[in-house]
């Protein structure tokens, strides 16, 4: 699969969210975490989300409206368009399995077929 710049530096922003430590002396006492003496910037991030009520479902819905735009936009330029949006890699799998998991229960395919030669 091929990633555009865009998912590098999403990815690059979550690497380096992961990565720096913010001491809880530099924190609010109510946001210090006892047990690793500081918060990462993507705890951090949580902790504010969920201050100010932004939940997954909010931001999942702000990710498809981006995808919807830009699908959009593609299709009033050439009168197609490409999945290059936002995925989540982990839900699209967790699909394929169950779609390939379902096929096999159901005897469309053996699991016999699912074996690399």
């Amino acid at each position: 699969m091929n990633k555009t710049v865009e998912q590098m530096l999403a990815e690059l922003d979550v690497a380096v969210k992961e990565c720096f430590i913010v001491p809880n002396e530099w924190l609010p006492e109510e946001w210090h975490d006892d047990i690793r003496g500081g918060r990462t910037f993507a705890q951090l991030e949580k902790v504010c989300d969920k201050r100010d009520g932004i939940s997954e479902h909010v931001k999942t819905k702000a990710l498809k409206a981006e995808n919807i735009e830009n699908y959009r936009k593609q299709v009033e330029e050439n009168g197609r368009f490409e999945y290059n949006g936002h995925r989540d890699e982990l839900q699209l799998h967790r699909n394929e399995m169950a779609v390939v998991g379902g096929m096999v229960n159901s005897g469309m395919i053996a699991p016999e077929d699912l074996e690399e030669e």
